[in-house]
């Protein structure tokens, strides 16, 4: 009997820490997402090897799940309007000279739905077809003004 109120003591305990870790990164998320842009779009670094005239859409590459999927339809939808993209699984960044408020919104990001997609300079969890197509073409626009330096 002890051993099987252990066993439900620990499931309990895994179900709480995961909608705590669930609660906290839709906290952090909604956080960040108060400096948004117009579009929802938030100011990061920028990430290593990415060629900043490019959309990148990032989730996992091959993948049957519904996340990845979106992401390759976004991609291929992005495509299809003429908008240089790049699909991948990855994105790294250099962490020298960044402050926390930086990392935090880096972390807050990349911790979102999928897919995760990058223009000019700004990511967005889990955007629209639309958002993307409005950053792009109003950071194209603007591109190199009052951008953030890090």
């Amino acid at each position: 009997m002890n051993f099987a109120r252990f066993l439900l003591f620990v499931a309990a305990a895994g179900i709480g820490l995961h909608y705590w870790h669930e609660h906290e990164a839709a906290a952090a998320l909604s956080t960040v997402m108060a400096s948004a842009d117009a579009n929802g779009f938030v100011d990061l670094p920028p990430a290593r090897g990415q060629n900043p005239d490019k959309v990148y859409v990032i989730a996992a590459v091959n993948c049957p799940h519904e996340a990845a999927q979106r992401a390759d339809q976004l991609a291929k939808d992005l495509g299809d309007e003429g908008i240089p993209v790049v699909r991948t699984n990855n994105v790294g960044f250099t962490a020298a000279g960044v402050d926390q408020s930086t990392v935090d919104r880096v972390r807050a990001i990349l911790n979102g739905p999928l897919p995760i997609v990058f223009v000019h300079g700004r990511a967005k969890s889990a955007p629209s077809l639309e958002d993307v197509e409005a950053e792009f073409k109003s950071s194209n626009s603007s591109a190199g003004k009052d951008k953030p330096q890090y």
